[in-house]
């Protein structure tokens, strides 16, 4: 029975592991941690802590703290490594555009679709460049044609709009956007640009979240400590 019991657990902790490395271990999902609030807290400590160390060590009588200091110095340092891997390597797209709003808010052309297009092609890895090849080509964003290495490279200006020509399983596709584009054609291919760029670089984001998890470890520890202090005052 306790066999069995471990071994569904196990399996429990599996399929959540497998469920958080989908969407919810995406770049996007770590912007909440690195609002102004939270960096400040975080932050301040980390340059404050050993000031007050060394006045504590002066003055052992003048503050006394209901928490072991360097444990919660620890965690600034912690979110601090997390903050300077996001801030480095949270793709820009991702920063510049959260949400489909804030990129409708610039007031692109429906033709920058296709330069987007072309840098996340271009910079993520070849699991993620497959992904976004099949979509597109699924989607009908792009469509076979024959190979014209004039429009290879980088997109291009055209009559019929701007177009950027790619290679797959031997054939070559053109991604075509010009002026008449549909609002939904718009939204539905930034959505697929945006899947490709907030899924990628799967190991700094991991890093991140690991960084992030053992900063918040340390400060409920800190916590604890903290009304600890309080009860053993009452008591």
């Amino acid at each position: 029975m306790c066999g069995k019991w471990i071994s569904s657990k196990l399996e429990a902790l599996k399929a959540e592991w497998e469920k958080w490395q989908g969407e919810p271990s995406h770049w996007h999902n770590l912007d909440a941690y690195f609002k102004p609030i939270v960096t400040r807290f975080f932050i301040t400590w980390f340059a404050t802590a050993p000031i007050i160390s060394s006045v504590m060590r002066k003055y052992p009588k003048l503050i006394i703290l209901p928490f072991d200091w360097w444990i919660l110095w620890l965690a600034s340092l912690s979110y601090a490594i997390a903050f300077a891997i996001h801030t480095f390597r949270c793709p820009q797209f991702i920063k510049r555009y959260p949400t489909y709003l804030a990129y409708q808010a610039r007031g692109h052309s429906p033709r920058w679709l296709v330069w987007e297009f072309h840098k996340c092609w271009s910079e993520i890895d070849s699991e993620g460049q497959e992904k976004l090849e099949t979509r597109v080509i699924e989607k009908q964003f792009a469509c076979e044609v024959d190979e014209d290495t004039s429009l290879q490279g980088k997109p291009k200006v055209r009559k019929e709009g701007t177009v950027f020509q790619f290679a797959k399983t031997g054939k070559s596709y053109n991604v075509v956007v010009d002026e008449t584009a549909t609002d939904e054609f718009v939204k539905d291919f930034f959505w697929e640009v945006f899947g490709r760029w907030t899924s990628s670089d799967s190991p700094m984001r991991k890093a991140t979240w690991l960084c992030l998890l053992a900063a918040l470890v340390l400060v409920v520890f800190t916590v604890f400590q903290d009304i600890w202090f309080v009860i053993s005052l009452l008591f």
